[in-house]
């Protein structure tokens, strides 16, 4: 006989969708590298083409996202009040502290995990990044 899944309480943590940010630049330039390298069959005809002048400019902008969304601030979804992206947090996995301050995307130096919730300061609600 089989028995029906454990219903859940609490609903999940509301997100903030920080790490959607680094997900959206890492596809979009997966696609702009598939679009490019599909475009011209030769080297010296890509060289001379107009997306190969697009390349300098596209890493450029974004590598520049890339640092500006490490630094944009999240709001919470509960108090909806601003919270740094760079703090000395907490790894929910082995629950240490960072020593210093980190940016909430870097790995836990001490289990190497990726942080897959976070806490506000201001009403201590848990979110999902």
């Amino acid at each position: 006989m089989d028995t029906p899944p454990p219903k859940m309480d609490t609903p999940p943590p509301k997100a903030v969708y920080f790490h959607f940010r680094f997900k959206f630049l890492a596809i979009t330039s997966i696609a702009f590298l598939i679009y490019l390298l599909t475009s011209t069959a030769e080297l010296q005809e890509f060289t001379s083409s107009f997306q190969f002048q697009l390349m300098g400019p596209f890493f450029m902008l974004s590598g520049l996202f890339f640092l500006i969304f490490r630094r944009v601030p999240i709001r919470c979804p509960y108090c909806n009040k601003l919270m740094s992206t760079k703090k000395d947090w907490t790894c929910c996995e082995c629950g240490k502290s960072q020593g210093k301050l980190r940016h909430l995307i870097d790995k836990c130096v001490h289990c190497r995990q990726v942080q897959a919730t976070g806490q506000c300061e201001h009403c201590n609600s848990t979110y999902r990044l």
